[in-house]
């Protein structure tokens, strides 16, 4: 059950993460070349594409990093990858997958920018090796039980008293430890 969580996580994600990429990384590039053109570059149009950027990092990062099952990383990665690598194949029959725009909040995004900048592959590799990960397959740890022998009582430190009284001691010595230790005293032969 816990991939099918995964995949159901990563078929969600990864196409809004795509999307998010391409809107950043579009917006950036108009941003970049609004300023050549004005001749200067304006710090409030990289606002909306460090935000979408920086989502679609943590939607990715969040299937990265799922230990419940490595799953949507895998598929994820192999689908972004596969995306690029398919360029080498037929570039035009895949660029022709996509549509040519979408409209997000009512702004235009090329859906292939993932594609043409190579994000895809970049992501889909970082991906695919988080999962080669040693500490990725691992179980979480279980507690430890603590093994205890019936007639003693174990207690958590929170549960103690600070101070003498934390010990198990007496606050006040009494006349019969007093004198215990006198009797030690005695036989070490100390006065």
């Amino acid at each position: 059950m816990r991939h099918v969580w995964t995949m159901i996580t990563a078929i969600v994600v990864a196409p809004l993460a795509w999307l998010l990429l391409a809107y950043g990384q579009d917006r950036t590039l108009q941003a970049f070349a609004n300023g050549e053109s004005t001749g200067a570059l304006a710090t409030g149009a990289f606002v909306w594409p460090a935000v979408c950027l920086a989502a679609a990092g943590l939607l990715l990062g969040l299937i990265a990093t799922l230990r419940v099952s490595p799953l949507g990383a895998v598929l994820t990665g192999l689908v972004y990858t596969a995306s690029y690598l398919a360029l080498l194949v037929d570039p035009d029959a895949v660029l022709g997958l996509f549509p040519k725009s979408l409209s997000l909040a009512g702004r235009s995004v090329d859906p292939t920018m993932p594609l043409r900048t190579g994000g895809a592959l970049l992501l889909g590799a970082m991906l695919l090796v988080g999962i080669a990960s040693v500490g990725r397959w691992r179980q979480w740890p279980t507690p430890a039980v603590a093994e205890a022998e019936p007639d003693i009582e174990v207690t958590q430190p929170e549960d103690r008293p600070l101070g003498v009284e934390g010990l198990g001691f007496p606050a006040e010595p009494t006349p019969a430890s007093t004198a215990g230790l006198a009797r030690a005293f005695d036989r070490a032969g100390r006065p």
